[in-house]
């Protein structure tokens, strides 16, 4: 039977990036690792934060929101970290507590939102056609592949095919025996279509962090990012797109469908996939970072304790960039993170993406590339309304799109294949792998890190 949709929002189309809903950000506050009970003693008696919920009082750590709203924080104690909703008060005493008190910083909380969509159809049907037809009127005229600008790899041109897409090709993927059995890999995004005909015969695990909202994707950019990174060998479509198609599927909706949240959904989403044993955490999400400006201490320090724990988080390096401007933006948040792994987007022709962000900041650096342009994956079905970051109308089933979004399941999707050639590579160990394997670009580092993700 039909799932009965909501309907489509007013034609009221905010600048990508801008909040679409109401959100009133709290607290982050970061535990010195060791003093995390010396932290919370300190909140209740320095700062007056008496009510507190706790991530670990919640079984299989599925934590609901709406049930902590009337607390004055949120404790994730086996992460480091907390979440306050604080009055004027309490702010102030929070403010006050210094290393001494076991807390190592104390930061504005951030929204996140979906990073990845792309141009109108129309729009987008357009400048394939003409950037077809310049390409292969320079190829006329010299005689030559065509310059594929700054950097790029001459000959290199990966197209999909009836069978396959250009990504799997460019890493390789499609010669790799390995398809990421036996490999947990969680996708923190606006959910899943968890009735796609592609995904009816596998082993998935979901949760949702966004109150009042179910797993079932109404966006559809959780959807796409879970076909490149999990998709399977086999496409009722015809054609393959995704990476690890025989790996296990954790579905954590940290994103409403309007493609937005405050980060606490995400760090919850994080606490649950660290638990379940998830070796791979993927999230296509971020917020912008000006330049200058720092990474969070908390999502530092939930990616260093992921990685104790056995969980390399991945995270893609925004969209904000203007390449063909001239303009070139810090690596988006929690990406920016040193201990979270961030993803550059490349073309085809294996040039850095025109929005794909770099290290402009000398603590946020782009460790490695994915394919990351016209991405051809799973969609919702029927296809959801408009929604952001760009307000696209969707195609039912399948959809192409672009975005670092789109770039950093590939590397996700390919984690878990080396995951599954070495079962004993520890976290640390796997993003190393992934970095020392990619394939050189002449390209600089500042954009693509280590270089394109390359399949076992």
């Amino acid at each position: 039977m039909a799932r009965k949709r909501p309907p489509k929002p007013p034609e009221v189309r905010p600048t990508p990036g801008s909040e679409y809903e109401e959100f009133k950000p709290g607290l982050l506050i970061t535990f010195r690792p060791g003093a995390e009970q010396q932290a919370i003693s300190a909140m209740r008696d320095a700062a007056g934060v008496e009510r507190l919920a706790f991530a670990a009082d919640f079984a299989d750590r599925e934590i609901d929101l709406a049930q902590v709203a009337d607390s004055d924080a949120l404790v994730f104690g086996e992460l480091g970290v907390a979440v306050a909703d604080a009055d004027p008060d309490q702010t102030a005493g929070m403010m006050a507590l210094t290393a001494e008190s076991g807390v190592l910083a104390i930061e504005p909380e951030p929204i996140f939102y979906a990073l990845g969509g792309g141009l109108p159809d129309d729009a987008l049907s357009y400048l394939r056609g003409y950037r077809d037809a310049v390409e292969h009127l320079y190829q006329k005229l010299i005689h030559e592949p065509a310059a594929a600008g700054e950097g790029a790899e001459g000959a290199a041109s990966f197209q999909d095919t009836a069978t396959s897409t250009w990504g799997l090709a460019a890493t390789k993927t499609l010669d790799s025996r390995y398809s990421g059995r036996g490999v947990r890999v969680a996708v923190l995004d606006t959910g899943m279509d968890l009735d796609h005909p592609d995904f009816r015969a596998r082993i998935i695990s979901d949760s949702s962090f966004i109150p009042g909202q179910e797993v079932q994707d109404e966006n559809g950019h959780g959807t796409h990012c879970i076909g490149t990174a999990c998709g399977p060998r086999s496409s009722v479509g015809g054609r393959r797109y995704g990476v690890a198609s025989d790996c296990e599927i954790y579905v954590g909706k940290v994103l409403s469908n309007q493609g937005s949240s405050l980060g606490r959904s995400t760090i919850a989403g994080i606490e649950w996939a660290v638990s379940k044993g998830c070796h791979i955490i993927s999230m296509s999400l971020g917020g912008r970072v000006t330049p200058g400006q720092r990474y969070l201490e908390a999502f530092e320090r939930l990616g260093r304790e992921a990685l104790r724990r056995g969980s390399l988080i991945i995270a893609a390096a925004g969209n904000d960039s203007r390449r063909g401007q001239s303009y070139i933006a810090p690596v988006s948040s929690p990406a920016n993170a040193p201990s979270i792994m961030a993803v550059g987007a490349v073309d085809r022709l294996l040039r850095v993406a025109d929005f794909s962000n770099g290290a402009i900041n000398p603590d946020g650096r782009v460790d490695i590339a994915g394919p990351g342009v016209d991405i051809y994956s799973s969609a919702p079905d029927p296809a959801p309304p408009a929604q952001p970051p760009f307000f696209r109308t969707w195609t039912g089933r399948f959809d192409t799109i672009s975005g670092t979004s789109m770039a950093t399941p590939h590397v996700s999707g390919i984690a878990a294949l080396h995951r599954e050639a070495d079962p004993q590579l520890s976290a640390e160990g796997l993003r190393q792998r992934l970095i020392s394997t990619s394939r050189a670009l002449t390209l600089p580092a500042r954009d693509i890190g280590a270089g394109l993700v390359q399949a076992r």
